[in-house]
């Protein structure tokens, strides 16, 4: 009985995460093979592993739209079934945490990885190790970067639900933030790295309190299609 519910809640609450790992997984190998063609080409002496660092910002801009229709999706249907709000916004979000877990756990693997084909296949030909993409940002830094999109997924969610077709306007403006924005903020990290930390912290505390209003939306959660 219990295999039979775990079945049952990850058809309706995994679904997806399977293809958007294994995406991760293959987007990391066409990385590798280009970085080793290239290496035979071109003859270069150096290189860098940063195939888990591309991977992990690919991972971040799919979660937060993929996450949006998954959690409009499992609503929905579990309000329709006949669960309650407050049960099905507890399973999206403990599900959607596990996702980002995995995602970490995926990301830390396939960077060994990397590290161990550099061992093996590029140091013995003099290949020089010079950046390891995840080690440029602190471990915390690299898992708030995996968890900010399982909170916006719910908070943009949660926001379409409520304006109805006008809050797609809303994820056509995160969108954009999220295009055009890291040029602006390595810039501004050259400038002045305190501007940058406190435009992030006030960023937090605004993700934060748009998590809190969403979550008090869901639990209230309006059952139609978007």
């Amino acid at each position: 009985m219990k295999k039979e519910t775990l079945r049952r809640q990850w058809l309706l609450y995994g679904s997806g995460l399977d293809w958007q790992l294994g995406a991760v997984a293959v987007f990391w190998l066409l990385i590798e093979g280009v970085t080793a063609v290239a290496l035979a080409i071109t003859g270069e002496k150096t290189t860098g592993i940063l195939s888990a660092m591309i991977c992990l910002i690919l991972l971040a801009f799919v979660s937060v739209f993929t996450g949006l229709q998954r959690v409009n999706r499992v609503l929905t249907l579990g309000i329709a079934l006949g669960g309650t709000r407050r049960q099905q916004v507890l399973r999206c979000v403990a599900w959607h945490l596990g996702g980002a877990l995995a995602s970490a756990v995926l990301l830390f693997g396939l960077n060994g990885l990397s590290h161990l084909i550099y061992r093996l296949a590029y140091a013995p030909r003099g290949i020089v190790l010079d950046m390891d993409g995840l080690a440029l940002l602190p471990t915390v830094e690299w898992l708030l970067i995996l968890l900010a999109p399982v909170l916006l997924s719910i908070c943009v969610a949660a926001t379409v639900n409520t304006l109805g077709p006008k809050g797609y306007w809303v994820v056509w403006v995160l969108w954009m933030l999220i295009c055009f924005s890291p040029k602006y903020l390595i810039e501004l990290y050259e400038k002045s790295p305190a501007a940058l930390w406190t435009l992030m912290a006030v960023l937090t505390v605004v993700l934060l309190g748009w998590t809190v209003w969403a979550v008090r939306r869901l639990l209230h959660w309006t059952v139609r299609e978007l």
